[in-house]
């Protein structure tokens, strides 16, 4: 099921945000100027001081704006299930992956922009693009980190830290992928691997992260010879 992000209830707040995530995901964090954003809002720099204070109040809006509800329905689906070790791993992972692979086929494309904001905040850090991240996936990030150990006892805290990065960037990967400037998969596999299919998508994907979480622990590296 699809879960678009809501829209702010101010008609020109939400113009504003949603052109800001256009802009943003298209142009970058640093590269994208106001006057952009207000062209594409048909609004002016005075309405975007008005509403928001400042640009980077406005990057913080957007990103809170696509993320609440990604994590919102990450964190419903996992409580779906008791806490404690009797939760199924593929139960937890599907609550992680799934959420920003459906949104992402939304109609509006909001939840993809998502991606490519993420994409081009790490490509590019800044202390503050870094800080609004955090706060906005640290704490979800965190409670998906003890459900999986919860739901595969013999997972280290280490290596859950681990293979949850691996399975983010997996998701992200895909994501970017079903991008339809794109759609390597799709073309490499002449069709066979459809990116446009959100549910195919979480098929494959939860499969593979939970064969990864199950595997053997990575051996400690050994000590370099002289």
């Amino acid at each position: 099921m699809n879960t678009p992000a809501p829209k702010p209830k101010d008609s020109t707040r939400s113009k504003i945000v949603m052109a800001a995530l256009r802009v943003f995901a298209t142009r970058g964090f640093e590269a994208a100027s106001l006057k952009e954003i207000t062209t594409a809002s048909e609004t002016n720099v005075a309405a975007i001081h008005y509403h928001f204070g400042s640009k980077e109040a406005l990057i913080r809006e957007v990103l809170q704006t696509v993320a609440d509800p990604v994590n919102q329905l990450r964190r419903e689906m996992l409580a779906q299930q008791p806490d404690g070790p009797g939760r199924s791993l593929e139960h937890v992972v599907e609550a992680l992956l799934a959420p920003p692979i459906r949104l992402s086929a939304d109609a509006t494309g909001d939840g993809r922009l998502l991606t490519r904001l993420i994409l081009q905040a790490r490509a590019l850090p800044s202390e503050f693009t870094n800080s609004a991240l955090f706060q906005q996936y640290d704490s979800t990030a965190l409670l998906f980190v003890q459900a999986l150990m919860d739901a595969e006892p013999g997972l280290s805290r280490q290596d859950a830290f681990w293979r949850y990065a691996f399975a983010i960037g997996a998701m992200h990967y895909i994501v970017s992928d079903a991008d339809a400037a794109y759609h390597r998969l799709n073309r490499l596999s002449g069709g066979l691997c459809d990116t446009d299919d959100p549910e195919a998508i979480v098929r494959q994907l939860v499969a593979f992260v939970v064969a990864g979480l199950r595997a053997r622990p990575a051996s400690p590296s050994s000590p370099s010879s002289p």
